[in-house]
Parts: C-alpha cells; structure tokens; sequence
C-alpha cells in the first residue's frame, strides 16, 4: 500500500487531545449531578436525554475532527502517483559488482567478467561528451569511488584498476550499491539521473528490489548490464579455500525487475514510469539501447517522472472540518427541526467535497510556491509542472499563466535561463497584470545575465508600465541604462587608432625617425665636445 508518515512526532500530541476529552466528561458528570440535585432536570425525562445525547454527539465529533486534524498534520500518505519533471542536461551513475564472481574469466575472448564491463564501459564513455559520470563499487556496502565529474581520463583510469582487492567487504550487495548511486547525484539538480549497474547478478544480501523502488521515487532510470556466461563455473570465494559456482543470473535479476515494475506501477502506464531494464551486454546493439535512452541527441529539457506517495492531508482536513460542522448541529439537535438539520449538512458536505479542478490545481501552484520558498525546487517543478498540463488539457488560461510564470521563475533560480525564456514566452497577452510585470521583471533580469543590456532595460520598461510603483525595477532599469551606455564607451577605449591613408603614415613615421636620429646626432656631439675639453682643462 505504500504507507507512509511524514511528520510522526505529531502524534505526540494524542495524549493532550485524549487529557481533555477525559476533562470535559468529568465536568459534564459534574454538571449532571448538580442539575439533578437542584430539581433543574429530573432524570429519566425527555429533557434529560435530549441533553445527554447532544452533548455526546457533539464531544465525540469534535473530539473525531480534531484527531483528523492532527492526522493531516503529520502528513500521512498512501498510494502512489506520477509526477512530471522537466530536466536538462545528463548526468550517469555507472555501479560496478567487483565481487570475485566477477573474476570469472567466462566472457567474451576469455576475459573476465569484470574486465569485460571495464571495457564495455570505456567504449560507452567516448560518446558521453558532456555527461557526468559517477563510479560505485558494489561490494559489501555502496561505496561512491568518483563522485560527478566531467574528467573522462579520471573515470577512465579507474576502470582499469578496478579489482575485488579495492575493497575487503565481504558479499555483494547491489542494492547498497544502487542507493550509494542515488546520493552520488545532488539533491536540487536539474539533470536527468541515469544509473547503469554492471553485474553478473550475483547478489548475496536481497536488496536490490528496494533500491529499485527508491530510484523509482526519485525518478531515476536504471539498467542492468549483465555479463558472463549462462553456464555455471566454479572458482574460489575471496577466502581463497572455498569454491562455489557461479553464473549470469539474467533470470533472477530480470524476475526482479519485473516484480518492482509491479509494485511501483499502481495501475499507471508504463510510459509514464522511470525505465528499469535489463541488457545483457553480449547482444548485438545493446551499447546503442543504453546511449539511446540518454536521449544524447536532445540537449534541451525533457520530461521525466517521479513516483510520488499521495499525501491525504487535504482528505483529513475535509473530514475535521464537516465532523466540526457536525458537532455545532448535534450540539443543537431538535427533533423538530432534524429534517431540515440534516438536509444542511448533506448540502454542506455537497458544497465541500464538489471542489472544482481549478480549486485543486489552485493549491497545486500553492504547493509549489511553499515548495519553491523552502529551496525545493525540484518538488516546485513538478507541481507547477502537473497545474499547468491540467489547466491546459482544460483550457484554463488563468490557472496556466499563473502556473507557468511559477515554472518559468523556478527554471530561473536554477540558472536554467534559456528554460525559463522557453516558458515565460508561452504565457499569453490576456494574462493577469501581476504575471505580465513578473514575465517582463524576470526577463529582464536573464538579459542582463546574458550581457543584452538595450534588452533588459526594455523589459524593465514594460515592467514600470505595469507597476510604476516597484522600486526594484527602477533601479534594475537605471542600472541597465547605465551598462548599455558604458559598454560602447569601453570598446572606444580599448580600440586602436589606425590611419585612413597608409602612405601618409609611412611618410610621418619615416620623418619622425630623422628626427629622432638628428637629435641623438646632436646628442652625441656635444657629449663629445663637453669630454674633450674636460680633457683639455
């Protein structure tokens, strides 16, 4: 079922709720008592129970509505959703097994297993120009060897020095060494995460099904290379005495697959699912499957997806606030008038539970603004993301400008400029006020990152139209102004002064040197004529 809680120390708070319901019926037995003995009510009559079931009724469901509350707090969520996010760049996460099955020498050419994925991944690395590459070794726990770098030689070198000897751990653990995958790519970056396991299949702990799902919620794709030989063989274990038998494992690491596809997909389409595959690395264009699934000939953003828990807080506070509502009624519950109480509440909970779409996409773009103020930025794009494919599929251009101005602020804070210029021009003309001064504002901010000062003080021109009263576009305007006026000034002073005609400047650099030569000439001479007659003297 995929439950979880995301704030359980709320939970800490039940006892308090539970302190004061025990406290209230202690009074109400209290005030019971007094009224009996004061002859106010008799027990028994009518009154009497009309008052001791409406004050039950109305305990009971506020005490009801405010557990609710307390469970929409502590953010419970179950079931799972897709999410869109829009990515650019590449970043790859290459996992080796170094266990000593690898040392097999079943491969292709009689190499081993694990000089065949050294050398596989060698291959794959001279067409991964501009891709961060990452190396873990999967043996005993997870270990991030090279963290992201674009310096191939460094990844390079140690694929050839890859050995069981790196590391003393015992057993295989590839699911340790998936999850060390995932930390090795940053929390809040924009680029599309691969991670690429080289393996026989050999695993010695189980994990490997859990890290799939976790790379799963971080809309990570990852494919299994296999290598090796079907047929078993045997070899010593890293005691050096015992010998086992070993072997591809194809079959179990593609039964794996299979069933984490299963759990993870929830009914979903698989093409809105992150990719989990399996290669094995002797078939004929299995190098060209891996590159391909980079998408290596599209370099601007692409969409992927992550799987998400479906947080259920906007449930558990629609349920606190009808049991509140509940409550007031029961509190003053009428025979006479229960038909009538009872048509207001099934009309209220009408009115609350028909929220139309825009209301949800609403606090979708909510979300991600509250998302977006905490530097989640990832979390901000995808719920923008989803608001304005939901508003458009509906034609909602309120909710699609709102929600795409947000996106396009969020790509800029990530320095993803040309992104955000891609969405800030998709919003139309009919757009509210405060978004167009926020696409001319931000625009103008990305042309004077980008040195297009004339441009930038245009766009804070149309801003101040919009909001002549905004102070920080006025100052952003008087220094764009000040920049685009400098700017030619500055070219004029570095350039260099070169004559019209040649001719001339050959003659006026000849005569300058006679000159010159002349007076040297002159020099001379009375140094001479000042020496000789010291010496005279």
């Amino acid at each position: 079922m995929n439950f979880g809680i995301e704030r359980p120390w709320i939970f800490l708070s039940l006892p308090l709720v539970f302190a004061a319901l025990v406290f209230t019926l202690k009074r109400y037995k209290l005030l019971e008592k007094t009224l009996t003995e004061r002859n106010a009510v008799q027990k028994g009559s009518t009154q009497f129970g009309r008052l001791k079931r409406c004050f039950y009724a109305r305990t009971y469901c506020r005490l009801a509505s405010v557990l609710f509350a307390v469970a929409a707090a502590a953010g419970i969520s179950w079931g799972l959703n897709v999410v869109p996010v829009q990515r650019s760049g590449r970043s790859v996460s290459m996992v080796f097994d170094i266990s000593y099955s690898m040392e097999t020498p079943d491969a292709p050419g009689g190499m081993t297993r694990l000089k065949a994925a050294a050398d596989y991944a060698e291959k794959l690395i001279e067409k991964l120009d501009g891709t961060k590459i990452s190396v873990v070794l999967a043996k005993g726990d997870g270990v991030i060897a090279l963290p992201l770098t674009e310096d191939m030689q460094a990844v390079v070198t140690l694929l050839e020095n890859l050995s069981p000897q790196l590391m003393t751990a015992a057993g295989t653990s590839l699911g340790s060494g998936i999850k060390a995958a995932v930390t090795s790519f940053p929390a809040q970056s924009s680029d599309a995460n691969f991670v690429w396991l080289f393996t026989d299949g050999d695993e010695t702990d189980g994990t490997l099904s859990s890290a799939l799902f976790e790379c799963a919620e971080y809309g990570i794709p990852v494919t299994i290379i296999g290598f090796g030989s079907e047929r078993e063989s045997e070899i010593l274990a890293g005691d050096g005495k015992t010998r086992v038998r070993t072997a591809l494992r194809s079959a179990s690491l593609e039964k794996t697959l299979e069933a984490a596809k299963r759990k993870i997909s929830g009914g979903k389409h698989s093409d809105e699912l992150p990719s989990m595959e399996y290669i094995d690395a002797s078939e004929m264009s299995s190098a060209w499957k891996l590159l391909d699934s980079l998408s290596l000939e599209n370099r601007n953003a692409v969409v992927s997806y992550e799987v998400q828990r479906v947080e259920r807080s906007s449930l558990f506070i629609l349920l606190s606030v009808l049991l509140f509502v509940a409550s007031v009624i029961a509190g003053e519950f009428d025979v006479k008038f229960s038909r009538l109480k009872a048509a207001s509440v099934v009309a209220l909970c009408f009115m609350l539970t028909g929220c139309s779409e825009r209301f949800n996409d609403g606090l979708l773009i909510l979300k991600g603004k509250i998302a977006w103020n905490g530097k989640n930025y990832q979390q901000a794009v995808a719920d923008f993301l989803t608001a304005a494919e939901n508003a458009s599929e509906r034609k909602d251009d309120l909710v699609y400008n709102h929600a795409v101005c947000n996106l396009a602020t969020t790509y800029l804070m990530q320095d993803e400029n040309s992104a955000a210029m891609a969405r800030f021009s998709m919003i139309s003309d009919s757009a509210p006020d405060n978004v167009k001064f926020s696409v001319y504002y931000n625009s103008g901010i990305i042309e004077h990152r980008n040195g297009n000062y004339k441009k930038a003080s245009d766009y804070f021109r149309k801003a101040l139209e919009i909001d002549s009263t905004s102070t920080d576009a006025k100052i952003n305007l008087e220094l764009s102004l000040k920049e685009d006026v400098s700017q030619p000034a500055e070219n004029v002073q570095n350039m260099v002064p070169v004559s019209e005609n040649s001719r001339e400047q050959t003659l006026e650099n000849e005569l300058y040197s006679i000159i010159k030569e002349n007076e040297q000439r002159q020099w001379k001479n009375q140094q001479q004529n000042s020496e000789s007659s010291s010496a005279d003297y």
